[in-house]
């Protein structure tokens, strides 16, 4: 028992896994980064106040203005990566691929804009109100009444036409 003992401990000791070969060394790849502007927090969180900001007439001096637009857009596209929104990002970056649902429940990848939709909007119309005294029981309600502002009034009761003239 004691021999069967011992030889446990040692079997414990020694590695659980086989090595066939060794492993290489780690090995760091120096990747080139472009160096990210030193933008403000402000930039971050309004791209394109910064870029109006920037090429403004009074900032910008001499420059023209697409020259100024492209380097405060490659700016922003490096500080930002894919958080740059659609309308700022430079003409050659590519064009955003999306899986989309269709109605057949499938979902097609489309690489394209995405496309801007308009909510409905619900237009106020003017009203007319007007308030009468209406009786109610033993008591006088005010009652208010409202119509669109080019409706003609519904006239209720009796109603004739008086010929004036020839």
């Amino acid at each position: 028992m004691p021999t069967v003992f011992a030889l446990l401990l040692v079997l414990q000791q020694t590695p659980g896994a086989v090595v066939w070969e060794t492993p290489p060394p780690d090995v760091v790849e120096a990747v080139e980064v472009a160096d990210a502007p030193d933008l403000p927090a402000w930039a971050l969180a309004d791209p394109f106040g910064w870029e109006r900001s920037q090429c403004s007439p009074l900032v910008r001096g001499d420059e023209p203005m697409a020259a100024c637009q492209s380097r405060v857009r490659a700016d922003l596209s490096l500080a930002l990566g894919d958080r740059l929104p659609a309308g700022l990002r430079p003409a050659d970056a590519p064009t955003p691929c999306q899986a989309t649902p269709s109605a057949d429940g499938s979902f097609p990848v489309e690489c394209r804009e995405p496309e801007r939709r308009v909510a409905a909007a619900n237009t106020v119309q003017d009203q007319v109100c007007e308030s009468r005294p209406r009786r109610e029981g033993g008591a006088v309600a005010f009652v208010t009444e409202c119509r669109p502002a080019g409706a003609s009034p519904e006239r209720q009761g009796l109603r004739f036409r008086l010929p004036i003239g020839d």
